[in-house]
């Protein structure tokens, strides 16, 4: 095994035992909405308001919320772990009627019922090896209400009481 190769799987196993939060990333594309579960999920900073995550490729759902004008950022917790599941998967369920999806006035799809959504517009896409780092610009907060926090860790997802 190469150098990079152990610095791989070492840097796999370190991220796969530090717990991450999940969200829930939907845009309106042109065909139709696309959404997908992320654990990448930062802040940045106020000025202006932002936050990053990353995608694993720029095709399917990915290549579709990157190049959508706006999406909706959704911070999921315990309550929403199936959906979770669902849209982390290829083949998943998703915007189904039974998971009580609404579309806001600007067309994006929403979940109501989360923790918070934060409505945003990429600015800068860098694209990272077969990977793409987004920072976005947050213009809109729909605040919901929490629940027990859900988080990933060691490839599983968990709430924490």
């Amino acid at each position: 095994m190469s150098q990079v190769d152990e610095v791989a799987d070492r840097f796999k196993t370190a991220f796969r035992e530090h717990p991450a939060g999940i969200a829930l990333i939907t845009a309106n594309t042109s065909e139709g909405p696309a959404g997908l579960t992320a654990s990448s999920v930062a802040s940045v900073g106020l000025d202006p308001v932002s936050l990053t995550f990353s995608v694993t490729r720029a095709t399917g759902s990915a290549g579709a919320l990157l190049d959508a004008d706006t999406f909706i950022v959704h911070l999921l917790d315990a309550r929403h772990i199936q959906i979770a599941k669902e849209f982390a998967v290829s083949g998943g369920e998703r915007f189904t009627e039974e998971q009580g999806w609404e579309t806001l006035e600007t067309g994006e799809p929403y979940l109501p019922g989360v923790r918070a959504a934060l409505r945003c517009r990429a600015l800068q896409v860098t694209p990272v090896g077969a990977s793409s780092a987004v920072i976005a610009e947050v213009l809109d907060v729909i605040p919901g209400e929490s629940d027990e926090a859900l988080v990933y860790i060691d490839r599983t997802f968990r709430v924490l009481n």
